[in-house]
């Protein structure tokens, strides 16, 4: 009898904790439902807006993010995030600005490597092509290598998402740009004035 009672005392527990977590999901639901719109206005009025994307979460461990399978969702806006602020087309080189860029390399390697929408791995593609093409018109010495590394991403941007026209239009202004280097760098060519096209068409659009 005292073994009977001890069970249904521990399946009475096991509910009422489960009934718990139910409730703080609800909640955590909630709060990502508004929280979402909300902190995308916000980063759109200023990107480096603080705590984007953070809501209160009650339940443990990130269960709520887990189950609403919003994590992909944070990935991907936060390596946009670092990409807006890290500004890749500005002459801007600071320790802040280059650890925006770097991070939002490797934050935007990551969405690609999730098992994500094609069309969003491939707009992380285009990004990640802009940064390489950035990297090539503020370094001279590496300027090819930087191009290389911009067209093999734009490429696979497009193979992502044949109707990504801001990587078709990246890649080929890329192309161009590697085609005539020798030629821009003389100063006698008319799409030299246009090198901060790339990735803007104007630099990240779409994202």
């Amino acid at each position: 009898m005292t073994r009977v009672m001890a069970v249904r005392g521990v399946a009475a527990a096991v509910c009422v904790a489960a009934a718990v977590i139910l409730v703080l999901l609800a909640l955590d639901a909630r709060a990502w439902s508004s929280r979402f719109p909300a902190d995308d206005l916000r980063y759109r009025r200023d990107a480096s807006a603080p705590k984007l994307w953070r809501p209160h979460e009650l339940s443990p461990f990130g269960l709520d993010r887990a189950v609403l399978g919003v994590d992909d969702d944070i990935a991907y806006r936060r390596a946009l995030r670092e990409f807006r602020i890290g500004r890749p087309l500005e002459p801007v080189f600071s320790t802040d600005v280059t650890t925006h860029r770097v991070q939002a390399q490797i934050k935007l390697t990551e969405v690609m490597a999730t098992a994500g929408p094609p069309a969003r791995a491939s707009q992380a593609a285009n990004l990640l092509g802009v940064l390489g093409f950035a990297m090539a018109t503020q370094d001279a010495a590496q300027r090819t290598t930087f191009l290389n590394n911009a067209i093999t991403a734009f490429k696979e941007a497009i193979a992502l998402d044949p109707t990504n026209d801001d990587a078709l239009f990246n890649l080929e202004y890329a192309l161009d740009q590697l085609k005539g280097s020798g030629e821009q760098q003389a100063g006698g060519s008319d799409k030299q004035g246009q090198r901060g096209r790339a990735g803007l068409k104007p630099t990240g659009h779409g994202y």
